[in-house]
């Protein structure tokens, strides 16, 4: 059956960091501690608390299947610190480290651009995200920054209460496009998050390894593997 939709994972899919965002958001810590004459914190332990934190918000997200927002993050790196703020520093810190996006250094991955204007033609274009730091509402603006008008729904785990691969994340864009399963193509870059739940939804799935090719042992493969997008529009064109 011809595809009617085609939705695209964020990070590492339709984004990529020139340079890792936490040398960036440990400045804009630094910046509140300054602010709250906190001085006995190296940078050093602030690095290890946000490694660690990183590590428990990974295991909530691979187990729980959701994500923690980034106010619950930073509740983590603070507890590691044993410090505590006021409450209006922490709400301008977590808007600081989503801002963290429009740095410059999140850009969009090689030919994503063209692709994805060609694609919006004939296709239906979401997005399904697993955000992090930054929230839907930031990822959504830097994409229509970049992609305007081209996406017609965006699914992030932060809104929803649930992430990649729960049935019902994906069942989601069935809802909203009065679809079938087998009228929809997700592209992704890991197996065990994009992959997984596109097959289980009984979606088609493409895994994009341009940025980063997961091995992912244990998780299905893609029905299709691409290092280039100029790739994709073959693909989704001669399903049939």
């Amino acid at each position: 059956m011809p595809i009617k939709v085609v939705t695209f994972d964020f990070w590492g899919t339709l984004y990529r960091n020139t340079v890792s965002l936490k040398h960036e958001r440990k400045d804009r810590i630094r910046a509140a501690f300054d602010r709250c004459g906190i001085t006995h914190i190296s940078d050093e332990q602030i690095y290890k608390a946000m490694e660690n934190s990183w590590l428990l918000w990974d295991d909530i997200w691979r187990k729980e299947q959701r994500t923690l927002p980034v106010a619950e993050f930073l509740g983590l790196v603070f507890g590691e610190l044993k410090i505590q703020l006021p409450d209006w520093v922490i709400d301008e810190l977590c808007h600081s480290l989503q801002e963290a996006v429009f740095t410059g250094n999140t850009v969009p991955t090689d030919h994503i651009v063209e692709v994805v204007a060609e694609l919006s033609r004939s296709y239906k274009l979401g997005i399904i995200s697993d955000t992090g730091v930054s929230s839907g509402k930031y990822l959504g603006r830097l994409i229509e920054r970049d992609h305007p008008g081209k996406f017609s729904f965006g699914l992030y785990s932060d809104e929803l209460g649930m992430s990649k691969p729960a049935p019902g994340v994906f069942q989601k864009v069935l809802d909203i496009n009065g679809c079938k399963a087998d009228e929809v193509v997700h592209v992704g870059d890991l197996k065990h998050t994009d992959v997984l739940g596109a097959k289980q939804a009984g979606m088609y799935s493409v895994r994009y390894s341009g940025v980063r090719d997961d091995i992912g042992e244990g998780f299905p493969e893609a029905d299709w593997v691409i290092t280039d997008y100029r790739d994709l529009t073959e693909i989704i064109r001669g399903i049939r």
